[in-house]
């Protein structure tokens, strides 16, 4: 009741042995419910395996994320009445919007480009690839072979650990928006971005220099193949 009173509306429940005898859980989650925490998640729920403290981070991540996550898919919801919407989750497979949590959405973003770039290459034949996906921010790899995905079910997500079905990828934290500097002694490669505004500095529009910029340079990146707005 202190919590609520405090304005917390999320709660995260986790008892020793509740893998395996939920019934405690139970009581405390319908007791939660009488105090008025919209958002209740339970480990024997979110992640019914032993081991109390990575099944507690990953309640903890649940409470934290599902109701963001929820209003952000209750808007994509109203705006699209009458159509059935189903969300990519971190294990490479598709919900409902009604059922997706915010422990499936980790890297949700990720392993939809991993089913993509899989996708695409079994339909040309391609049964082993690395997938390489350079965003603003970051750039996963992923290995698939035999047509294969890799999943992980002990994972460690920003220092939180995750004991949840997740697509096997590796990310680096730098991006083609990645802001490159030098602190005296070293070049620094992010993890602050430049964004869609101002952007690199090739954008010309006052950003500073960034990953895209460097490619630019090399020739990676040709600017005559690009659209007259850059």
């Amino acid at each position: 009741k202190k919590a609520f009173e405090e304005g917390f509306r999320s709660v995260g429940i986790v008892l020793i042995h509740g893998y395996r005898y939920p019934e405690h859980e139970n009581q405390l989650k319908e007791l939660a419910k009488e105090i008025g925490f919209t958002q209740i998640s339970v480990s024997h729920e979110v992640s019914p395996l032993i081991k109390m403290v990575s099944r507690g981070d990953t309640t903890t991540v649940d409470a934290y994320l599902t109701p963001i996550l929820r209003r952000y898919v209750d808007q994509v919801s109203s705006e699209l009445d009458g159509t059935r919407v189903m969300f990519m989750q971190s294990n490479g497979g598709l919900t409902d919007a009604a059922l997706f949590q915010g422990k499936d959405s980790i890297l949700s973003g990720p392993a939809g480009g991993i089913v993509g770039a899989a996708r695409t290459c079994q339909a040309e034949g391609i049964v082993d690839l690395i997938g390489f996906d350079m965003g603003g921010t970051s750039t996963d790899v992923c290995h698939l072979s035999n047509g294969e995905f890799e999943r992980a079910f002990d994972t460690e997500v920003a220092g939180v650990r995750m004991r949840a079905p997740i697509m096997k990828i590796h990310t680096v934290a730098a991006g083609g928006g990645s802001i490159l500097k030098f602190d005296g002694q070293r070049l620094l490669c992010g993890p602050e971005s430049a964004g869609a505004v101002p952007g690199p500095a090739c954008y010309r529009r006052g950003g500073p220099l960034t990953v895209t910029d460097c490619n630019v340079m090399l020739g990676k990146v040709r600017a005559e193949l690009f659209p007259k707005v850059f």
